[in-house]
């Protein structure tokens, strides 16, 4: 007989923290859109950030300096 859901986590919960890491990677890409999904991602990702490096290369933008952004974030989660 199959084990409950609350038995599957009473189980996971007795594992080290990196195997239930592992775990929630594993759970996670069997829920997960399928490969030939990932591959159109993965190409729309690469489109924009060759798009971005143009951009930044060219001039056209200017990057911001990651003190500045860090501190933008401190910020908020401040307020």
């Amino acid at each position: 007989m199959p084990k409950t859901l609350a038995e599957v986590t009473r189980d996971a919960a007795e594992l080290s923290e990196p195997d239930r890491l592992k775990l929630a990677r594993i759970l996670l890409e069997l829920s997960g859109p399928e490969p030939a999904a990932l591959a159109g991602i993965e190409d729309a990702w690469e489109t924009e950030i060759q798009g971005r490096l143009q951009d930044l290369r060219s001039g056209r933008v200017k990057g911001v300096p990651l003190e500045k952004v860090m501190s933008k974030i401190e910020a908020r989660l401040r307020s």
